[in-house]
């Protein structure tokens, strides 16, 4: 697909607002009792907020989130703790101790689907909670993604196909199981509320946000989130149009994985064919069913990249000292594109406070582009 597919604009989303549903310190103080738990560092890039005569460009490192290298293990937590405490009909104030003693004696199996990041956040939790675990995983992920999440003590299983492919296996083992659990972030018919859960899991990121910026006297104005099956995007949008917010969205994606940048120009879910990205956790095929409504009404702007402008991205931002990979840059190589030339499409001007969510630490990957 062509890099000079323009940006997808909605001057409707600006009136969007979501009523806040979500109990967020319930969700913080599940995330304080885990190992490791601190808030991931908010870093200003005063260079580029001077280059583009903005107030503020800032992006949220997630390279190291509870000693994993992405944001996915706060959606997958949640998502597992709740998953089990709902079928095993827990209070959800249960420890994780007691959690881990329920599911082991129910003999729970956790089953996910996954092109990296989530799959080792599911078989980091089963390894927390003492449980079994297998991730199905498509042919093009590497074997480097895939050893990292064999070495959590998860059984990966190779599918021959796509993302979407892979999630259909894994739903499918799941269901042979009594006490078989799917752990996946996109939805479909029948499967709506763990998705859920996990969207409820990543809003601590976004509160840590919020409590960064209030310490520098700052209130955020565009966010840039980037868009796999729009799990995250959905979060975002549900943080940012409510609570008497009104803060800008930007979902960026792989010029080859723009699932959502093409169903929105359709008007409906559109699934499409990915040829392949070194953005690999953004290489989705299919928007998730209950993210489908939140971002076709609430996604302010949308821009596809390329996978050398998000390389760019990357050593831009090694240069400052920040090790992110191809997905956690995503949002910056966004801002590089559209800023120059289209500022007024984000709403960009001197009062801007930008946050760019850094989604994913460093990782092997080719640059041979």
């Amino acid at each position: 697909m062509s890099s000079d597919r323009g940006p997808y604009i909605n001057p409707e989303a600006k009136a969007y607002s979501r009523s806040e549903l979500l109990d967020a310190s319930a969700v913080k103080k599940f995330h304080s009792s885990l190992p490791l738990y601190a808030p991931t560092p908010l870093v200003s890039l005063r260079e580029l907020a001077e280059k583009f005569g903005v107030k503020s460009i800032l992006i949220k490192d997630e390279g190291n989130r509870l000693g994993l290298p992405s944001f996915k293990i706060l959606g997958a937590s949640w998502g597992t703790f709740r998953a089990i405490a709902s079928k095993l009909s827990l209070p959800l104030d249960s420890s994780l101790d007691d959690l881990s003693e329920a599911a082991k004696n129910a003999s729970i199996k956790l089953f996910a689907a996954t092109d990296g990041n989530h799959g080792r956040a599911v078989a980091y939790m089963a390894k927390l909670l003492h449980l079994p675990a297998e991730i199905f995983v498509p042919r093009a992920v590497k074997d480097h993604e895939r050893g990292l999440i064999m070495n959590e003590g998860a059984t990966v299983i190779v599918v021959e196909g796509d993302y979407d492919a892979a999630v259909r296996s894994a739903a499918e083992k799941a269901t042979t199981l009594p006490s078989g659990l799917l752990i996946q972030d996109t939805s479909f018919e029948g499967y709506e509320d763990i998705p859920s859960w996990i969207v409820d899991g990543y809003s601590t990121m976004l509160y840590e946000i919020d409590t960064q910026l209030e310490e520098q006297g700052l209130k955020p104005t565009i966010i840039i989130t980037p868009v796999g099956v729009g799990s995250l995007a959905t979060a975002v949008v549900s943080h940012a149009k409510s609570g008497g917010r009104s803060i800008t969205t930007l979902a960026v994606e792989p010029d080859t994985a723009a699932c959502l940048h093409t169903s929105l120009k359709a008007g409906r879910i559109t699934p499409i064919k990915t040829p392949g990205t070194i953005m690999t956790g953004l290489d989705c095929g299919t928007v998730s069913t209950d993210a489908w409504p939140v971002l076709q009404a609430g996604i302010d702007a949308s821009i596809t990249i390329s996978d050398s402008a998000s390389h760019d991205a990357v050593v831009y931002l090694a240069g400052q000292g920040l090790q992110l990979g191809p997905c956690g840059a995503a949002g910056l190589a966004a801002l590089l594109k559209i800023a120059p030339t289209e500022p007024g499409s984000i709403g960009l001007t001197p009062d801007s406070v930008v946050v760019i969510l850094g989604t994913e630490g460093t990782r092997p990957y080719s640059d041979n582009l």
